[in-house]
């Protein structure tokens, strides 16, 4: 196999844009193997190679490490409670229909998003952890009535 090279100028400010994408893959693939039951991949070479050009501490790259799969996480928990507030949106225009409509249908479809606007953060609650952990610690607070 003949290797090619090619030469490329980056400021340092692109380079950990790469750096910071790089790591975002890794964390990402780790994560799908780990559900697949798949062992881990023990050495990312390009990964390690632009670490070693940035010249960062290990504690500085674990602090990265840390941010970058918390933003992931944030973001994962974005696209869901996006994609559920849209199905419950859905799920109760087709209830309040005469008739079944089909997800072609432009007036349908609008009706949707205006429920989905309307409706986004009380559809959000239904499934927001930090919501469901003060509705508990509220209702153990509470004195029970006899």
């Amino acid at each position: 196999m003949l290797t090619e090279f090619v030469s490329l100028q980056l400021s340092r400010e692109e380079l950990k844009e790469i750096h910071v994408s790089l790591l975002q893959s890794a964390i990402i693939e780790e994560e799908i193997r780990r559900e697949r039951g798949q062992e881990r991949t023990e050495r990312r070479p390009l990964l390690e190679r632009i670490e070693a050009l940035l010249g960062e501490s290990e504690k500085a790259l674990h602090y990265l490490d840390h941010e970058t799969e918390d933003n992931l996480w944030e973001y994962a928990w974005y696209a869901f409670t996006d994609e559920w507030a849209w199905y419950r949106a859905a799920q109760d225009t087709e209830k309040e229909a005469d008739t079944p409509k089909s997800q072609d249908d432009t007036a349908f479809q609008k009706r949707i998003e205006q429920r989905y606007q309307k409706n986004f953060d009380a559809y959000v609650s239904e499934i927001d952890m930090h919501e469901a952990v003060k509705k508990a610690k509220k209702a153990k607070s509470q004195p029970k009535i006899s």
